[in-house]
Order: C-alpha cells, then structure tokens, then sequence
C-alpha cells in the first residue's frame, strides 16, 4: 500500500485533532471534579466558596503514586469566610485525585491533603506558637 504526502499529512492532522479533543475532555472533567471537591470541603469548614469556580493555574506532566505518567494540574479559587472577605486557595490534582488544598487565611494557612484524603486532614499554621494543629475525623 501506497501512501502519498497529503494522505498521511491528512492521517496526522486527524490524530492531532483527536489527541486535542481526548485533551480538552480529560480537562474539562479533571475541573469539574476539582470544583466538586473544593464545594465540598469549603462547606465541610463552613466557608463560602466563591464565584463556585476554580481556575486552572499550571499544567505539567507528573508521576502518578502508581508510577504512570499523567497530568498534575493546579487550580486556584476563592472562599470567604463572612461574605465581606475573599482569600485564595490552591488545589492540586494529579490524575483524577485531589491530592492537596491550600488555604489561605488570617488565621493562617490551613493545608490539606498528603497521605490521607484531602478532606480529612487539616493543620493550620500562623505566626503564632500556639498555632492550632489538628486532624478532622
């Protein structure tokens, strides 16, 4: 079989555009589980997640815990804790799982995440000593 210039220039430009379409997909699903779990735990701390959204801040090829190689993106978003505050946070998802949540507040930065489930460890952190460090059950 013979394959000429512009049919296999034609084979590459659909596997480009089937490659760009998996890519936006994967993406889109990757942020609307990320705008899930970022609802849930802003609710599980009584905060206000604002503008209900999160923004994709950095994408980079990274090692999955099962060594596969997938995409670990970060999103930022905004929360109150009254409603007249907003105050950042970073979410950090690798693959499909969330795999850290940062917080910032005045009270600190509250860190989610590491080897348990993103919703069940919390530890704040200030300039205080007497910071509170604890973990949710």
């Amino acid at each position: 079989m013979y394959l000429d210039v512009s049919t296999l220039l034609g084979l590459l430009v659909l596997a480009a555009l089937a490659a760009l379409g998996w890519f936006w997909s994967d993406s889109l699903r990757a942020r609307e589980s990320m705008t899930a779990a970022c609802t849930r735990i802003c609710q599980d701390m009584h905060l206000q997640f604002l503008d209900e959204t999160v923004a994709l801040a950095r994408l980079r090829l990274a090692r999955a815990p099962g060594g596969n190689l997938t995409w670990r993106r970060l999103y930022v978003f905004e929360f109150s804790e009254s409603g007249a505050d907003r105050w950042k946070g970073r979410a950090q998802l690798i693959g499909r799982r969330v795999e850290s949540v940062q917080l910032d507040n005045p009270q600190g930065i509250t860190i989610l995440g590491g080897v348990r489930p993103a919703s069940s460890l919390i530890v704040k952190d200030s300039d205080d000593p007497n910071a509170e460090h604890h973990r949710r059950q």
